[in-house]
């Protein structure tokens, strides 16, 4: 047993173990009740439009968030999905380490990024049961949070172009697709109140909101 802790927490091995002793202290903390579960937990905009200047390119971030998309990442979680990563991760990195005989912390993290990339593969697959689960009680959530509040345009909208706006919600923010009503322009930075979801879309509709 003892032989065993001290591989698991060698040098080669401290960062893969670091990672899954995050995840189980997070998750201990949540089942006392110390911490609420979204405490660490952030939205990700995995295809959402970005405000940026038209001159820059624009192909890394396509790629980047076609990646986030590919692993589900942003459709579940942030915390649940690196539950799912950490063990598959510190599984093959430790083994790993251990059947190349390696104990340095430099050597450790040449195998590590190899051993990152199984385990996105196989947190894939361990999340997508869970992704239409949480897409249906977010969806639910959202409809009952976001009606009646009021946010702040990101990107101009109309009622033919949709655009983005962000809004408070549970002490985080959120980025949503918004569109107006006929003959109605959100110009960036406007105040809008969200009024209803349009059906068969992720758009709401909103109007201009004056205090």
């Amino acid at each position: 047993m003892i032989e065993f802790f001290n591989t698991i927490f060698s040098p080669a091995n401290a960062l893969s173990t670091g990672i899954l002793c995050f995840i189980m202290v997070y998750w201990i903390t949540v089942m006392l009740g110390a911490i609420d579960m979204d405490f660490l937990d952030f939205d990700i905009d995995i295809d959402g439009e970005v405000d940026i200047d038209p001159d820059v390119d624009t192909s890394g971030l396509m790629w980047l968030n076609n990646v986030l998309v590919f692993f589900n990442l942003g459709k579940i979680p942030f915390m649940v999905w690196l539950s799912f990563l950490s063990l598959p991760l510190w599984f093959i990195h430790n083994n790993a380490n251990h059947l190349l005989g390696i104990d340095s912390f430099l050597f450790g993290l040449i195998t590590f990024f190899p051993a990152l990339i199984i385990g996105l593969f196989i947190a894939k697959f361990a999340t997508w049961p869970f992704v239409g689960l949480f897409a249906k009680f977010e969806e639910g959530t959202k409809e009952k949070v976001i009606l009646g509040k009021v946010g702040t345009v990101i990107i101009s909208a109309t009622h033919d172009s949709r655009g983005q706006a962000e809004v408070e919600s549970a002490g985080s923010y959120l980025m949503l697709y918004i569109v107006t009503r006929k003959g109605v322009e959100a110009k960036k930075g406007d105040q809008v109140l969200f009024i209803q979801e349009v059906d068969g879309t992720d758009d709401y509709l909103v109007e201009p909101y004056f205090d």
